[in-house]
């Protein structure tokens, strides 16, 4: 199984708190994944 393939059904939030599947990111194109932690 692809790392694409196990990150695919994660939700994740966005700004204003709405769910998104990461699957459908990159379902029609390319897409860099970024990971940025907050300390604050």
């Amino acid at each position: 199984m692809s790392v694409a393939q196990q990150l695919e059904s994660i939700e994740v939030l966005d700004e204003q708190g709405q769910p998104h599947r990461l699957g459908t990111a990159w379902a029609d194109q390319t897409v860099v994944l970024v990971f940025i932690r907050h300390f604050g």
